[in-house]
Parts: C-alpha cells; structure tokens; sequence
C-alpha cells in the first residue's frame, strides 16, 4: 500500500512544481487571457505564412525540419486558441520554435 502512496506523492510534487502557462497547479484548469489568445491567433498566422512559403521550396533536410517544428508549434498555439492552458516551456518552445524557421526562411527568400 506504500508503494502507490509514494508514486502519487512523487506525481503531485512534480506537478506542483511544473510551471504551467496559468502558473500553478491550483489554476491549471483555467483559460488563456484574452491577450494570450490573440499572440497565440497571431503566431497561427504567422507560422501559416511560413509554412506556405516552406512548402514552395524544394524539399532538404533543413526545410522539411522546420515545417515539422512549426506544424508542432502551431498545435501548442491551437491549443491555447481553444482556450486550454498550456506550460510555459511548451509555449515558449513554440514561440522559439517559429522564431526560428522564420529567420531560416528569410536566408532562403521569405519576406514576412
């Protein structure tokens, strides 16, 4: 009977640790801000505009990396669209994630 005591005792103090994009745990079913969902819409858009451009160029290792970073950015994005909070190091590595192909897109001819 210990053992599943100690294993939940772990689960919950790793969650109450976790950072979430509503902060704690206590408020991990809350709703993005009106704000967070209007840079979530815009990063939406912004990574569909990168994505259209990628998808004209010929296929290489480095493009076909980035489409599967933002395609994965995007559904971190869609998600705080749907109004479900997500972790801050998910979001930010969502954000960084689109920075990223955006600035490698450039060097191949996107203009934003």
């Amino acid at each position: 009977m210990r053992k599943p005591l100690i294993i939940a005792g772990v689960i919950m103090g790793l969650l109450m640790g976790a950072t979430t994009g509503c902060q704690t745990l206590k408020n991990a079913f809350c709703s993005p801000t009106a704000q967070e969902v209007a840079d979530a819409a815009s990063f939406v858009a912004n990574a569909d505009s990168i994505l259209n451009f990628l998808n004209t160029l010929a296929p290489s290792a480095e493009v076909t990396a980035a489409i599967a970073a933002i395609k994965i950015a995007e559904t971190v994005f869609e998600q705080i669209k749907a109004g479900i909070c997500v972790s801050a190091d998910q979001e930010q590595a969502a954000q960084t994630a689109i920075k990223a192909s955006q600035v490698m897109a450039m060097k191949l001819g996107y203009k934003p």
